[in-house]
């Protein structure tokens, strides 16, 4: 997440503040401590500051543009850019790259060799001592240009003004350069048109709207591990890139209407609250009703994006630093990786419903000022907010609800808990969950992760099901001993209806729509152990081999499937003598994270600061019973076979409650 080097940017932000006190700054100049300071970071580029400051202050007219001025003047030092020569032949390699016929590994391969190769030339100045006055006058009149101009901004106040439409960057490291006009005509879409409709005439959120339509099946972005891009932050190489996540995508769509003049801004999570890893995405500030928020070539403006997660820190890229994490690098010289970008500020409250709260802390660990507010990612806390200590206690304001928090310390590069961990509830209230070790219990688990949306979103395809035996591999005259309900989307049991013993066993579909299957399995009556037998299917043709493979219903792997489809598709198995089933039990297709037999679990508990491991345990079943469990607390299910996806939660009243 991190932009810029943190030990050179310390390095820049001491190099004044040892000799000038910020009074004596103010005593000597007629500019203002802020922007004094900011002047003393410029070095040889001081004149070209001030330069722009004077232009300014000789007309009483220009009262607003020489507060925009002092505005970038002030945050200024710390901004870095890529030089503009060598980072646009960068993107020229990559255009010539992605529109040649290369594809596949080699096409990946020559991308990872450009940037490798380009690596060496690309080195950040910062823009304090860089800047030329001339740039910084055209790019201040430009965008006053736009703002007094364009329908769609008038709502915008000053402050608006100079956090969405004034900067001379809208990503950091971007070429001091006239992108705001070089692409103010690529890919406008209807913009140009919508104005005729009195309804979209002065409507930010339908500007949006139309030059991100524009992209919306051109731009293709797929996510690859091994892609190792110097980022890209010239529009036209972007729209071809073919490497890219959230990230990349709200990028584009940043840049796209920041050229245009749209107020768009870019909003992300650090981390999901229930989950691993963090979230991109773009905001309009909206004319009309609330601010919308979308991810371009995934949700239009206006259009669902997440709105069913839960929130613990959204922040919004800004111009301005945040205040604290600034301060907090400047006294102590670190920052968490995950809250190490400094241009942001807190909009949390702008996504749902928060509260104000105030943590106690152990007393032996307060060492610093400084806490932050951590969530857990699937393995360890990442640190989502900043707050201060006073008396024992860590303040955060605007925290999302309904999620398990703690509080941890920042030192030497690790993150160490300063709290007990806890709940912000629905309704605001915060509790401690504690494991009692006076009071002992059993927790049963069918999955180690909770299931989401995905999951529900394929639900016509995890409906139903039926199990037939018979005494025949051909199934003549089969009988139907099992059925499967409707709307268990996960995985389940039953016991046969028929306890008689046949040898053939298959699965078929209840109807003639189709109905996948991850994993089946067979326990005989009496020894309740699990049996296996050879393989059979139906023969039929191969469609697609991500689900017409037989194999995958008993390849112990449960994210592979079988869809099984009318009389014509399914897949069964010869015991090789006949059996009597006291259970069957399947999985269905899903996201890995059901129980399965054969597989190794562990449980922890929180105590003393730390997980505790409670126990190890391979499942038999498509559940998992651990015994002897301290009763209260927060737990940690931990997969050892297979999978990253491990989940913390509660046990209440028999039931697992995912945080």
């Amino acid at each position: 997440m991190a932009l810029i080097k943190i030990n050179e940017m310390l390095r820049l932000f001491r190099w004044t503040s040892a000799v000038f006190s910020v009074a004596a700054i103010a005593a000597c100049s007629h500019y203002g401590a802020a922007v004094e300071k900011a002047l003393r970071h410029a070095g040889d580029n001081r004149p070209e500051l001030e330069k722009v400051l004077e232009h300014y202050r000789q007309d009483p007219a220009d009262s607003l543009k020489y507060r925009a001025a002092e505005y970038l003047i002030r945050y200024m030092p710390y901004h870095t850019s890529y030089p503009a020569k060598p980072y646009y032949a960068y993107c020229d390699a990559l255009d010539s790259l992605f529109s040649s016929a290369t594809e596949g590994d080699e096409l990946l391969e020559k991308t990872n060799a450009i940037a490798a190769g380009f690596g060496r030339q690309l080195k950040l100045s910062y823009d304090i001592r860089v800047i030329g006055a001339d740039y910084l006058i055209w790019n201040i009149d430009y965008s006053f240009g736009l703002w007094r101009t364009l329908n769609y901004l008038r709502h915008l106040r000053f402050e608006e003004f100079c956090e969405y439409v004034l900067p001379y960057k809208c990503a950091e490291k971007q070429p001091l350069d006239t992108w705001k006009r070089d692409w103010r005509d690529y890919g406008r879409g209807e913009l140009d048109h919508i104005g005729q409709i009195r309804d979209y005439k002065y409507n930010a959120r339908r500007a949006a709207e139309a030059v991100n339509f524009q992209f919306q099946d051109s731009v293709k972005m797929r996510r690859v591990k091994d892609a190792k891009l110097i980022e890209v932050l010239r529009l036209n190489t972007l729209a071809k890139q073919p490497y890219g996540d959230c990230r990349d995508r709200s990028r584009f769509g940043l840049l796209n209407c920041r050229s245009k003049g749209i107020p768009v801004a870019f909003d992300f999570t650090p981390n999901w609250p229930d989950r691993s890893g963090g979230h991109y995405w773009n905001i309009v500030l909206a004319t009309k009703r609330r601010n919308v928020d979308y991810e371009p070539f995934r949700s239009y403006p206006g259009s669902y994006h997440y709105t069913d997660n839960g929130l613990a820190k959204v922040f919004r890229e800004t111009y301005a630093p945040h205040p604290l994490l600034l301060e907090a690098l400047e006294r102590e010289g670190s920052l968490p990786a995950s809250l190490s970008y400094l241009f942001m500020q807190d909009v949390t409250g702008e996504y749902g419903r928060t509260v104000d709260i105030s943590v106690p802390l152990f007393r032996e660990r307060l060492r610093t000022k400084y806490a932050y507010l951590a969530v857990f990612d699937n393995s360890k806390w990442v640190p989502v907010d900043i707050g201060r200590i006073r008396r024992n206690r860590a303040s955060f304001a605007s925290v999302g609800r309904d999620i398990l928090y703690l509080v941890v310390g920042f030192r030497d590069g690790e993150t160490v808990p300063m709290s007990e961990p806890f709940i912000v509830d629905s309704r605001g209230d915060v509790s401690y969950p504690r494991a009692d070790t006076t009071r002992l219990g059993s927790i049963r688990l069918d999955r180690k992760f909770p299931a989401f949306t995905h999951i529900y979103s394929i639900r016509k395809y995890l409906q139903r099901g039926r199990i037939q035996a018979a005494d025949n591999p051909d199934f003549r005259g089969a009988k139907t001993v099992a059925e499967f309900p409707e709307w268990n989307l996960l995985a389940g049991e039953t016991a046969p209806s028929d306890t008689l013993p046949y040898r053939y066993w298959r699965l078929m579909s209840s109807s003639e729509k189709s109905t996948d299957f991850a994993e089946l399995y067979f326990y005989e009556k009496g020894t309740g152990q699990r049996i296996t037998g050879t393989l059979l299917s139906s023969g039929a043709a191969v469609r697609n081999p991500n689900y017409d493979t037989p194999g995958h219903i008993s390849d112990n792997d449960p994210i592979t499937y079988f869809a099984v489809q009318d009389s014509t598709r399914w897949v069964g198995f010869d015991f090789g003598k006949p059996v009597s089933l006291e259970t069957i039990a399947y999985i269905r297709r899903g996201d890995g994270n059901t129980i399965c037999p054969g597989d190794e679990y562990e449980l922890h508990y929180w105590q003393d600061g730390g997980w505790k491991l409670h126990d190890r345990k391979k499942a038999e079943r498509i559940y998992v019973d651990f015994d002897s469990v301290p009763l209260g607390g927060l737990y940690y299910v931990k997969g050892i076979s297979r999978g990253e996806q491990n989940r913390t939660f509660l046990y209440e009243n028999g039931e697992v409650v995912w945080y």
